[in-house]
């Protein structure tokens, strides 16, 4: 009877707080994407505010590790931007003698096939007008992109300042958290908790580390293969990285592309680097970096990356394999 009682009177405000997330939801989705914004800046920061704060006071070990951080990134722009600005420019300028040059081999192809009795110039012509129709799309949609990115990180301008003070009162919010759960679960709450930032941390730190070394080692190989924009493919390689599996064979497809207009034999040896990569990757770098991180099969990395494209696009792609790996550390650190 008692419990029926505490059921009708918690019913209304059940209703009420679902009705004002439904109101808010724009409020509140905008104010995830700060705290897990925030989340993200502080996760990088934690190492270098862990050793300044045994000599410093936590409120300016946090300050001058995102001081830290911030040189770092704003050192790495001004040194790539430029360069990534001219090769941009570089490969729109190249880009229609690479299709004049793609044309010219449909051609030859279609003279060596048609003395032997096969006419493929209907196919020729539908295939160039759907790369055209897909270029122009990919252009439109890599612009909006970028739009969406500036926006996106408009919205964003808070999170460095909550960053600040997640990194700053960390001890004192995980304790305040910790009263809110009641005693005979607050063992295994704590514990889940731990798991889920220990294998998120150490997933997204090794996984930044993995794009950048593999980013690294693209862009000088294809620098010594003379592949036109390798800085630019170096970087899409890096950022593709993100994505296991799927993302370096559709960064390697535009590489290879551009390197056709130096012949067959620059394109062999663009592919080449690009494998070899992928087995420094795969042998050597991801066991350093990752260090098992993830030991998902195959089959459910590409499950989960899929689920995750098709409930949130690019950015689903990406977020998927931590989510999934924090919910298992969630599970883990829960059980008895």
């Amino acid at each position: 009877m008692q419990h029926t009682l505490d059921r009708r009177r918690a019913l209304p405000w059940i209703i009420a707080g679902g009705a004002a997330v439904l109101l808010l939801r724009d409020v509140l989705a905008a104010l995830a994407m700060q705290l897990l914004a925030a989340w993200l800046l502080m996760a990088l920061a934690l190492p270098v505010c862990r050793l300044l704060e045994k000599r410093l006071s936590p409120g300016l070990s946090a300050a001058l590790s995102f001081l830290i951080l911030a040189a770092l990134a704003l050192g790495m722009l001004l040194g790539l931007i430029p360069p990534i600005i001219r090769q941009f420019q570089q490969l729109a300028a190249d880009f229609p003698a690479l299709l004049t040059w793609g044309r010219e081999l449909l051609t030859k192809a279609q003279a060596f096939l048609q003395a032997r009795g096969i006419d493929l110039a209907p196919l020729r012509e539908e295939l160039f007008s759907q790369l055209s129709q897909r270029v122009g799309a990919l252009l439109t949609g890599a612009a909006q992109a970028v739009k969406q990115a500036v926006q996106a990180a408009g919205k964003l301008f808070l999170a460095p300042l909550f960053a600040f003070y997640l990194l700053r009162d960390r001890r004192r919010i995980a304790s305040a958290m910790e009263l809110l759960i009641p005693v005979r679960y607050r063992a295994r709450a704590v514990r889940a908790a731990r798991e889920m930032r220990r294998e998120t941390v150490n997933f997204l730190r090794g996984q930044l580390m993995l794009s950048l070394s593999v980013g690294t080692l693209t862009a000088v190989g294809l620098l010594a293969a003379g592949t036109p924009g390798w800085l630019v493919l170096g970087l899409l390689m890096g950022v593709m990285e993100l994505v296991p599996y799927i993302g370096p064979v559709i960064a390697g497809i535009p590489a290879v592309l551009l390197a056709l207009q130096g012949g067959w034999l620059s394109a062999l040896w663009t592919l080449g680097i690009l494998l070899l990569v992928q087995q420094i990757e795969s042998g050597l770098l991801s066991p350093r970096f990752l260090s098992g991180a993830t030991r998902l099969h195959p089959l459910l990395v590409l499950l989960t990356i899929s689920a995750g494209g098709m409930l949130g696009g690019p950015l689903g792609m990406v977020a998927a394999l931590p989510a999934v790996v924090s919910l298992r550390g969630a599970l883990r650190g829960w059980r008895p």
